[in-house]
């Protein structure tokens, strides 16, 4: 989570780069829900997307909206909870009784989007625009359509008269994008943890399917994200004149570290997570791209294709940590010699990284105490998942009932989601979600989002049979 933007992990779009498309027969039509439940469901869908959640607005309009929907189908009000940080900031939890066969299981998705300027969409972005087989507007994949989907679905269960094992929560929850001090689910852990506590978490934001040019490629279940950490390089010299220039330049100085930095990588080291995802991968990548896997998946410390692997951004992010340099400053003037200059650092590390290591690493690469090392957001690392054999089984049989021969391949994040709060509190969580994305048309935080109308409709169906089956007693 960073300091003020949360930065999603759509760096992942990348692998299209690496990703070949291959040719394979068409695939049946998957499940679809009743009528009923897809009218449901874009009504919804369309009432959310209508509705500005932005940071500035925050997401008490949408929290009413949907407390009102789960009233009116008779939902007990007892068993809705309205409340958050802010009176702009609210999150709702809905409870669906079980017969208390476990601890129960918890869905979850949050209801704020990113600003969406108007002046560069070719659609309203607050207006559910359905053309082209897409449905256009802001947070249509990003994720106002998992919160539309398991609203829609626990509806569809109650109208069924269906009765889990054990309890369903739903929580939609505020401020996901933005970080700071108004996060919905690190306020519920921290104030009302015992309307969200749960045997299982499903956070619907952090696994996708992913395809590539309308060809499925597979269904993913996130178990871990990487620690978010920001690091300064700060050094200085005494200035002067620019006709005079001295041997020591304090930006000559920062240069020669950051080419250091640059150069350096940080020891591979892999889960069964990222093992998993990358030789699932070998099949989908470039010839030379899947040796360099191969070969790293049997030498973690080859050089060679570790160096390769750079040129696959998303695969090289599976294998270690990261520590790019994105931002420098320095100087103060044309004519003068910089009498100080900074850069910021922005690692991504795994999971279980030493962070009082890393700053050890970086000091020994740079190899200059005139190169001052500061923290400027500091490590709040969330220990992985371990993968269960029991959830994965669920979710490959549903997976496997709506996209027959379809594979579940575990993930790991580069980037951020609410999965870290739920971890944090040692709570089992992963990320799952029946929506697939191309990764050739990732518009996450851009310009036009959308989501496939029929990918919608079969993540409805998907969510729906999922729900189901995590809810049965272990």
């Amino acid at each position: 989570m960073t300091p003020t933007v949360r930065l999603r992990s759509v760096a992942i779009g990348a692998l299209a780069a690496a990703l070949v498309a291959t040719s394979v027969q068409a695939a049946p039509p998957a499940p679809r829900s009743p009528a009923d439940s897809e009218q449901l469901a874009r009504s919804i869908f369309a009432e959310l997307v209508g509705l500005n959640t932005t940071h500035a607005i925050g997401s008490a309009k949408a929290t009413d909206a949907l407390a009102a929907r789960f009233l009116a189908a008779g939902v007990p009000a007892e068993d809705i909870f309205v409340g958050g940080p802010r009176p702009d900031k609210m999150n709702i939890v809905v409870r669906f009784h079980g017969r208390g066969k476990g601890k129960p299981v918890l869905f979850n998705a949050h209801l704020d989007v990113v600003e969406a300027i108007r002046e560069t969409w070719s659609v309203d972005p607050f207006v559910l625009t359905e053309k082209d087989g897409f449905f256009y507007g802001r947070g249509t994949v990003d994720v106002k359509q998992e919160v539309a989907i398991l609203a829609a679905n626990l509806l569809r269960l109650k109208r069924e008269g269906w009765k889990p094992d054990r309890d369903v929560i739903l929580f939609f929850n505020t401020d996901e994008e933005t970080g700071g001090d108004a996060n919905g689910v690190e306020w519920m852990l921290a104030e009302h943890r015992n309307l969200i506590d749960a045997g299982l978490v499903i956070n619907h934001d952090a696994g996708k399917g992913q395809a590539l040019h309308g060809e499925k490629l597979w269904n993913t279940i996130q178990t871990a994200e990487k620690v978010y950490v920001t690091y300064s390089l700060t050094t200085g010299s005494a200035g002067g004149h620019s006709s005079l220039p001295a041997r020591d330049n304090a930006i000559a100085r920062l240069a020669r570290a950051v080419a250091k930095l640059d150069v350096y990588s940080f020891p591979v080291r892999f889960s069964e997570t990222t093992r998993r995802y990358l030789e699932a991968v070998q099949a989908r990548v470039a010839p030379d791209t899947a040796a360099a896997v191969r070969a790293l998946l049997a030498n973690p410390a080859d050089a060679v294709a570790l160096d390769k692997l750079r040129d696959a951004p998303v695969l090289n992010a599976q294998a270690h940590s990261t520590c790019p340099v994105t931002l420098v400053q320095g100087g103060q003037s044309e004519s003068a010699l910089p009498m100080r200059a900074k850069a910021t650092i922005q690692c991504r590390l795994l999971p279980d990284e030493n962070t009082d290591e890393v700053i050890a690493t970086l000091r020994r690469v740079i190899g200059d105490p005139e190169v001052e090392v500061g923290v400027v957001y500091p490590p709040n690392p969330s220990p992985a998942a371990t993968l269960d054999p029991a959830v994965v089984a669920k979710v490959e049989h549903v997976t496997d009932e709506m996209w027959p021969g379809l594979k579940v391949v575990p993930v790991m994040s580069s980037g951020a989601s609410d999965s870290v709060f739920f971890r944090r509190a040692g709570l089992q969580t992963f990320g799952v979600s029946g929506t697939f994305v191309d990764e050739s048309d990732l518009r996450a935080h851009g310009r036009d989002e959308r989501v496939g109308v029929n990918e919608f409709y079969e993540s409805l169906e998907f969510s729906y049979r999922l729900i189901k089956s995590l809810a049965a007693a272990r």
